[in-house]
């Protein structure tokens, strides 16, 4: 990844998402440390940054360009945006979708909105990584709906575990 985008984003997390203080984090451990990293994805230049960093990692990490982007909701929400968008922008074709946390019960009764079509290539993004629970859970319900995921891409890994 062009290390003037990747420095420009880590510069953006630590200033607006890194959180000091004990906090518990989703999956029941304590911290010293924690990245809402949505202070800088619902930024107008996070966005743009997020965007641009998760293409060029596609672009220069992944032996074939994906069909869509996803990941569970509300991490993976703007950063699916953030790279469709500049995909656009960039005159490249890439669909998003989400994972909810559990299926709607009401109207379409959907795990997964704007499912790719089985046989999809598909990347899983999220915010941060601690345990891997959230990506596991998105990368199985895209296998669910038969695509096949070429990598997880993540903005923070808290270096726990998760990101094996």
């Amino acid at each position: 990844m062009d290390t003037d985008i990747k420095s420009a984003l880590k510069s953006l997390l630590i200033q607006r998402s890194l959180i000091l203080g004990s906090i518990t984090l989703s999956n029941g451990s304590k911290s010293d440390h924690y990245f809402d990293c949505k202070r800088t994805t619902l930024h107008s230049e996070g966005a743009w940054l997020v965007g641009d960093a998760v293409l060029r990692v596609i672009r220069e990490d992944l032996g074939a360009w994906p069909d869509a982007i996803g990941g569970l909701t509300h991490g993976a929400d703007p950063i699916i945006s953030s790279a469709i968008v500049r995909a656009r922008d960039c005159g490249l074709q890439l669909h998003g979708f989400y994972v909810r946390q559990e299926a709607k019960k009401h109207g379409t009764k959907n795990l997964v909105e704007n499912a790719p079509e089985p046989g999809s290539r598909v990347v899983i993004v999220d915010d941060v990584v601690t345990g891997g629970g959230s990506v596991l859970k998105a990368v199985e319900a895209a296998e669910e709906c038969g695509c096949h995921v070429l990598a997880v891409i993540t903005l923070v890994d808290r270096l726990e575990g998760g990101g094996d």
